[in-house]
């Protein structure tokens, strides 16, 4: 800015004015103003360049972003003499540089063509917010092999963030590909392909970091394998902070067919040993297994492969380290010799709580994504517990609540809703409801730990060619983030993602649905709700919603908090179910 002092002190009134303006701040009511407009496209193509980050003065914030359609409006000018610089910035491009831009009462227009070339985003120095995906994959076991898509939703209602996205090989734990993205807008989502990705190896794990520099982010990932019938999925959440105490309910060494792999990624500053502890269900069996592991990166315990460990047994698992952790568990039934091979994936738990939530459960429904849930719950605390389960049925009301055994500090409990009161050690129980019996159907439930106890667990969702899971939440909130929500992508009978909402206090659910290519609001619905009831909302149902699109979503839940998961399905044969848990904040 070529100005004496007076000038640049009016510069920066004028720049804050502009800011409060896009941010929706108050606004001086005697201020005329005006604004900057134009049209950013590519120059090598000529279309249209979306999300790019338009920036006055200094880049270290985006002040707005382009839209589908490649244009960008920056309200709330003063008209006079001042200058402006203006950058545009875009991943895969070229800075671009606007100087000695003047914005008159007539307002300005300035309409540029970006030059492909490496990036510089505009952003300030230190993250906001750091997520980790401890296991990312690229054609792992060959070309049909385990691929792992990611998407990073901004959670924050005003302002743009920008991304870095690092990958560390497992085998060496090097960096070895890095990617940025410039804008990324409120409630808007980014999805990263690895199979599309030239500068990742092919068969290779990849532990992930995803830094966000202006607000906080959360992220899923969906592992897919295979095709046709022997199409396999599962999906986890990244986690943005981690923890030195993480609970495994339910890890298994070839258990009927199944066995669980344990990822293990070190979000911590240092390396760590990372301690895995092993208790069998009936309590007579245990285990301690090391991993070392350096910061960002992960490493893997198979149970299959571990000889302390023996065959047909369940445990439930503790991971400690000096150094904060975050875990994923992987379930595979998917031998060659399995005619139906099915997988899924849950997150390790981290602390528990003394009430905790279940959006969905089944029992002998048949369908894609349904079948029977199995819950298997931890005790995370320090003293014996004695957990309760009051299911209640889905979209419906009344209550059936069962009481578990005594269990023990690190130990679990499993509740199969086949038998009565969920003990496989008694009768079969009939499709109707009876003393002890669930009738067959879908419900929600509440699980207690009792006064002063810790508990967690996961629901495992098994039907005769699908497979899901998820860990009930421990954390209720007024706000969820759903990354990534699709209706019939990849065609008619491609993937759709019911919502499962289940409220603890709330009456209503205010749902927004925000696409992926600009982060523009498609539709909203508001739904009511009863207290500890759960509802599912299928996009195939919601107006305003098109076909072959993803949506970034977010549920206000008014009049108190709610929690819940997305429940993702393919009909395209094979294992087309995974589940993830929505995002509290």
């Amino acid at each position: 800015m070529h100005a004496p002092w007076s000038g640049f002190l009016r510069y920066l009134l004028v720049a804050a004015f502009v800011i409060a303006t896009l941010s929706g701040g108050a606004q001086p009511a005697a201020a005329a103003t005006a604004y900057l407009d134009g049209f950013i496209t590519s120059s090598s193509s000529g279309a249209p360049l979306a999300n790019v980050c338009v920036t006055l003065g200094p880049p270290t914030l985006c002040t707005t972003a382009t839209d589908a359609d490649g244009y960008y409006k920056i309200d709330g000018f003063v008209p006079g003499p001042t200058f402006w610089v203006v950058y545009y910035n875009k991943e895969g491009y070229a800075r671009l540089e606007a100087h000695n831009v003047q914005v008159d009462a007539n307002n300005t227009r300035l309409n540029w063509a970006l030059t492909p070339g490496t990036a510089t985003c505009a952003r300030p120095e230190q993250p906001n917010t750091t997520v980790y995906l401890p296991n990312i994959t690229k054609t792992l076991g060959g070309p049909t092999g385990w691929y792992t898509p990611f998407i990073v939703q901004n959670t924050n209602r005003f302002s743009i963030t920008s991304l870095q996205v690092d990958f560390y090989s497992f085998s060496t734990g090097i960096l070895v590909a890095r990617r940025d993205i410039c804008a990324l807008k409120p409630g808007q989502s980014f999805a990263d392909v690895p199979n599309s990705d030239t500068d990742l190896s092919g068969d290779a794990q990849y532990a992930v970091v995803v830094k966000s520099y202006m607000t906080d982010v959360v992220a899923v990932v969906n592992e897919h394998q295979g095709s046709g019938d022997r199409a396999e999925a599962g999906s986890y959440v990244g986690a943005s902070s981690g923890a030195t105490k993480v609970s495994l309910p339910n890890i298994v060494r070839r258990f009927y067919g199944f066995v669980t792999p344990i990822i293990i990624q070190n979000v911590g500053t240092a390396g760590t040993t990372a301690t895995a502890s092993f208790i069998s269900f009936d309590g007579t069996k245990t285990a301690s297994i090391t991993r070392q592991i350096e910061p960002g990166r992960s490493q893997f315990i198979d149970p299959n492969s571990e000889i302390d460990l023996l065959d047909q047994t369940q445990y439930a698992v503790t991971v400690t380290a000096s150094q904060p952790l975050s875990v994923i568990v992987n379930t595979h039934n998917d031998a060659p010799s399995v005619a139906a091979p099915v997988m899924y994936s849950a997150n390790g738990i981290v602390g528990g709580a003394d009430t905790i939530y279940g959006p969905y459960a089944v029992k002998n429904v048949v369908g894609i994504g349904k079948g029977l849930s199995t819950i298997v719950l931890q005790n995370t605390g320090t003293a014996n517990v004695t957990p309760s389960l009051t299911f209640t049925p889905l979209a419906g009301s009344g209550t059936t609540t069962f009481t578990g055994p005594a269990v023990a500090a690190g130990a679990a409990w499993v509740f199969d809703p086949r038998f009565i009161n969920g003990d496989t050690t008694q009768q079969l129980c009939g499709a109707a409801a009876t003393a002890g019996c669930l009738a067959n159907g879908e419900y929600s439930f509440v699980a207690s730990g009792g006064v002063g106890g810790k508990i967690a667990a996961v629901v495992n969702v098994i039907g005769d060619t699908t497979a899901a899971g998820y860990s009930a939440s421990t954390q209720p909130a007024t706000r969820l983030f759903l990354p990534n929500v699709t209706r019939r992508l990849g065609g008619s009978d491609g993937w759709s993602t019911p919502l499962v909402l289940q409220s603890v206090t709330a009456t209503s659910l205010h749902i927004s649905w925000y696409k992926f290519a600009d982060g523009s609001l498609a539709a909203s619905n508001d739904v009511p709700i009863a207290p500890k009831q759960s509802l599912r909302i299928d996009p195939r149902d919601v107006l305003g919603l098109a076909n072959e699109t993803q949506y970034a979503v977010v549920v206000d839940a008014i009049g108190g908090t709610a929690t819940g998961i997305v429940v993702e399905l393919n009909f395209q044969g094979g294992d087309g179910a995974m589940i993830y848990e929505g995002f509290a904040r």
